[in-house]
């Protein structure tokens, strides 16, 4: 069997003389003998032309279906923005030339260095007239917004507050440039709201339920605070940053009710100052911390440096107060007569309140009041 089975086995050729008996031929390759020689010349080209890169990317590009449509939008109208933005400077640039054709360069120079030195940022000022709260007791706090710092009273800026204490401190010009990017960054900002937001109702109008959505926020503030700060300059800046914190929420509530400024007194900035440092970095500071500070100016003069009009008294207030009443008052008894529902004299609700007491006797407040 194992003789049979040898007989059958069949070996490869071991060279083309080989391969060429084995199947009989005269050489190869054979040369293939097409029968219309101008029909397989097309055929292959057609061929070479369907294989190229070119046509097989732009088949697959039209017939396959994508999921990227999205993207293919997108490029589209950045292509279209990119233009749109071309043309745009174009026309600055185009402006530019003009200006620089009409002025000469030293006055172009000159008017720029102005701007630069004499920029300031817009302030609000708010006159005696308006109503806007000047003491504590008029101040109400609107409730916690999730996804909106509540507004300092009387429109302050959160960011001037900041200066104003740095500026204070006398730091030379490269650590008050470099301090400037971290005091007025978001976090930092947010600390400072939700921070004189808290301490103005745990000292004058507690909420618990404010307070915590408040705290919890400062706690999240602060957080972010600190991982911005690079690791090389976090010990310096968290030595002073609870200090100016607490200086900068104080002249947030001298600046926002300068009627109740009494009321902040040392008792009141020792109590901040112990909340905020317990809060930062755990410890107390220490007792007097405060006396340092160069902000004894506040009480009778402004962030912005304008004098602060003097608290008007309770007896100055029920003058004025009277003296609008009667200047609405129609004198004219005929028509008072004639139609007596007509005039009935509409009054505010504060001066409600000062006129009740007109037609009794005076209460003691209001003796000790024109007393004084």
């Amino acid at each position: 069997m194992a003789s049979q089975h040898r007989a059958y086995f069949w070996e490869p050729p071991k060279n083309i003389e080989e391969f060429l008996r084995l199947h009989k031929l005269d050489y190869w390759p054979e040369e293939i003998i097409f029968g219309d020689q101008d029909k397989w010349a097309y055929i292959l080209k057609k061929i070479k032309e369907d294989s190229s890169f070119a046509s097989i990317y732009t088949h697959l590009w039209e017939n396959v279906p994508r999921r990227h449509g999205a993207v293919r939008i997108m490029e589209a109208r950045l292509q279209e923005c990119s233009i749109l933005l071309k043309n745009h400077a174009s026309k600055i640039l185009e402006w530019e030339n003009i200006i620089s054709e009409k002025g000469t360069p030293g006055k172009l120079e000159k008017y720029e260095a102005f701007l630069k030195n004499h920029h300031k940022k817009k302030m609000i000022m708010l006159s005696d007239e308006m109503e806007t709260a000047k003491n504590i007791e008029g101040c109400i706090f609107e409730g916690f917004k999730t996804n909106e710092l509540s507004q300092l009273p009387r429109h302050l800026d959160a960011e001037r507050i900041y200066l104003f204490v740095l500026k204070a401190h006398n730091f030379d010009e490269k650590l008050f440039k470099l301090w400037r990017i971290y005091f007025l960054s978001e976090a930092s900002i947010a600390v400072l709201h939700d921070s004189f937001w808290w301490w103005f109702l745990h000292k004058f109008k507690p909420d618990k339920e404010n307070q915590d959505f408040l705290f919890d926020r400062i706690s999240e503030s602060y957080v972010t605070l600190f991982i911005s700060i690079p690791r090389s300059k976090k010990d310096a800046f968290f030595q002073v940053y609870p200090d100016c914190l607490t200086q900068a929420i104080y002249v947030a509530f001298q600046e926002a009710f300068p009627e109740s400024t009494d009321l902040f007194n040392d008792e009141f900035k020792e109590d901040l100052g112990n909340n905020i440092y317990l809060w930062l970095s755990g410890l107390k500071p220490q007792k007097g911390f405060w006396t340092h500070w160069k902000l004894k100016d506040l009480t009778t003069t402004t962030i912005h440096g304008t004098k602060k009009a003097p608290a008007k008294s309770v007896y100055e207030r029920i003058i004025r107060s009277q003296e609008r009443i009667m200047n609405t008052i129609d004198f004219n008894m005929t028509k008072i007569f004639k139609i007596p529902s007509g005039y009935t004299l509409s009054t505010s609700k504060d001066e409600s309140r000062i006129l009740k007491p007109s037609a009794k006797t005076p209460s003691k407040g209001y003796q000790e009041a024109f007393r004084d």
